[in-house]
């Protein structure tokens, strides 16, 4: 007898209802360019309307106020994700955001954190009021296929489920990249992206 019929005939002699089989997951594996190097870096790549319903993770992403920034610049989280800011200058900072359902995490000192859930998708530009010149983002994506681009450009989008998508791209100061993309079971897709100004 076949392997899995062996497994199923057990499973159903043990009682077990047989699961369906996953079908294998494929990798999109790329980099963006742009005429100015430095735009390379902190680009958020996505796939853009994905089926199905999903669980955000529980682990928080996190901001750091660090040498009078907003350490990492860009971050990317799905919908329902917490991320927890924390401020590690021996000044106090503020976080606030003008985007979405304009939060305002109030102002606190070395060594603490705050956090704050993301229930809608969007780009929400993290501001302190105590130093105006500083400034992150928070790009909140409705599904978990994406990526921020590394200093050099690159990026990888692992456990992508088979099949065909429109990939986009966010950046700080470039325009939005569409590029369509098929996805195999098992296998890597690579692509090249550009963003322009």
């Amino acid at each position: 007898m076949h392997r899995l019929g062996q497994f199923v005939a057990l499973a159903s002699v043990l009682g077990f209802a047989p699961v369906a089989m996953a079908q294998e997951a494929g990798t999109i594996s790329g980099d963006v360019a742009a005429r100015t190097p430095k735009l390379r870096a902190g680009v958020v790549v996505f796939l853009d309307k994905v089926a199905g319903t999903f669980r955000p993770p529980a682990r928080p992403a996190q901001i750091d106020q660090k040498g009078m920034a907003f350490v990492p610049h860009v971050v990317a989280v799905q919908k329902g994700a917490t991320v927890v800011f924390k401020n590690s200058d021996t000044v106090r900072h503020n976080v606030f955001t003008p985007d979405g359902d304009k939060y305002n995490l109030g102002t606190w000192g070395q060594g603490e954190t705050k956090p704050h859930t993301f229930t809608a998708s969007g780009v929400f530009h993290q501001l302190c009021n105590v130093h105006p010149e500083m400034s992150g983002f928070v790009v909140v994506l409705d599904n978990p296929y994406f990526a921020v681009t590394e200093a050099d450009g690159k990026f990888t989008i692992a456990n992508v489920p088979p099949g065909s998508y429109t990939l986009k791209t966010w950046s700080e100061k470039g325009a939005e990249t569409t590029k369509a993309v098929t996805v195999t079971a098992g296998g890597t897709t690579a692509v090249k992206l550009e963003v322009g100004k």
